[in-house]
């Protein structure tokens, strides 16, 4: 990919003194490239872990994921550097969903049998179990951890209950790891999900085709649930779009956080997609199909599929660490965990970013002329001066074959 280059500005800090530089220099772009060159999200390590694996959430601080496996009766803690199981915490039966609250470093883990029907709490720091399981309602099934306020949310998929209840994860509260609400939902509550600024937990309900919104302030349900597709399972967050996404029983419905209505028509995803998450780095969304053995990557920004990525048998519960834009896929017929890596397209520490709207106007060129953003540390062709920091140009864009 080569064009000239427009427009540059460049950061560079040298111990402690910070230089701005704003010019205009004739150099070329990057060099040609293939997306198949560079793979696009690609599935880099398998990892094998216990029987039925059906939960997954990472702690993005530690870079430790933990594997609910439903028929073991345990939880596989994955090392995110070396992509190996750690440790194995026992837990109680038939374990489910997951959550961790990365501020505590604490993990929850929903033991989803009658028999149980509570919530084990992992110490991350010694993957030890801190008490005694914390009775919650009937057929617990999705947790939620806001890491602000240190609460947590478990769905109650029964309709003996069809409630939320709220555990107080505060280390050293008068009410740690015990039940300080129960909030009435929909029929069939499965997937939850929370934005912590706005302190919003949001709860589809399997058994009403719908998401209730609840207040972490109060406890309460905010106005009436937003009507989505069928059968709803999963729900994900974006926080920095306050965008919600839905994985129903073949589509994702994408809600607004600030209005509670649906943004659009919802998003076509293969024939079984059951979990869903969000890097909000790269406002990408995430959505396992259990039918085709398939992740569906969806653009935030257009709602638009972009690619689709083969795992392993099952895939079921999904989760992202956006620090290292990683994805981990819990693969329940195959025992194993897909981790997937998908960073933007990069050549030689030059990296092309979102292309947005204006560079027309930015670079002085007639509309409708294709350009690409890029980022990274330019060199001064002719002069031979490298330009140590950080730029932004424009180049006119070939796509990617």
């Amino acid at each position: 990919m080569k064009g000239l280059l427009r427009k540059v500005v460049v950061v560079a800090t040298m111990i402690g003194l910070s230089l701005f530089v704003v010019s205009v220099l004739a150099l070329r772009g990057p060099p040609s490239v293939s997306r198949a060159a560079y793979g696009g999200p690609s599935v880099i390590a398998t990892v094998a872990v216990g029987d039925n694996p059906v939960g997954v959430a990472v702690n993005p601080t530690t870079n430790r994921i933990y594997v609910a496996n439903w028929l073991d009766d345990n939880v596989s803690v994955i090392n995110g550097a070396s992509n190996t199981v750690s440790d194995t915490v026992a837990v109680g039966d038939y374990p489910w969903g997951v959550a961790v609250d990365p501020s505590t470093n604490r993990i929850y883990v929903v033991n989803s049998s009658s028999s149980a029907d509570s919530v084990s709490v992992i110490n991350g720091y010694s993957n030890t179990i801190i008490g005694t399981p914390v009775p919650v309602g009937h057929q617990p099934w999705g947790a939620a951890a806001n890491p602000t306020t240190n609460r947590i949310y478990v769905t109650n998929h029964n309709t003996v209950d069809d409630s939320v209840s709220v555990i107080d994860g505060m280390p050293g509260s008068l009410t740690e790891n015990t039940v300080i609400a129960t909030v009435a939902v929909g029929q069939l509550p499965a997937g939850v999900a929370v934005n912590p600024a706005p302190n919003r937990i949001y709860v589809t309900n399997a058994g009403s085709d719908s998401v209730s919104v609840i207040n972490g302030a109060s406890n309460t349900v905010v106005g009436t649930p937003i009507a989505v597709g069928d059968f709803p399972m999963e729900v994900a967050v974006n926080p920095t779009t306050n965008r919600i996404y839905v994985a129903n029983s073949h589509s994702v419905s994408v809600i607004d956080g600030y209005s509670n209505t649906v943004v659009g028509t919802p998003v076509p995803v293969g024939v079984g997609p059951l979990g869903v998450a969000v890097n909000p780095t790269t406002n990408r969304v995430y959505v396992t199909d259990y039918g085709t053995d398939t992740v569906f990557v969806i653009d935030g920004a257009s709602n638009a599929v972009v690619a689709t990525v083969a795992v392993g048998s099952g895939p079921y519960a999904v989760a992202v660490n956006p620090n290292t834009n990683r994805i981990y896929v819990a693969n329940r017929k195959a025992n194993t965990v897909s981790v997937i890596e998908d960073t933007p397209i990069s050549v030689g520490g030059i990296q092309e970013l979102p292309e947005i709207a204006g560079a027309e106007a930015a670079t002085g060129e007639a509309a409708g002329t294709d350009y690409a953003l890029w980022m990274g540390i330019a060199v001064a062709g002719a002069a031979g001066a490298v330009v140590l920091g950080t730029g932004l140009w424009y180049t006119r864009k070939r796509r990617l074959s």
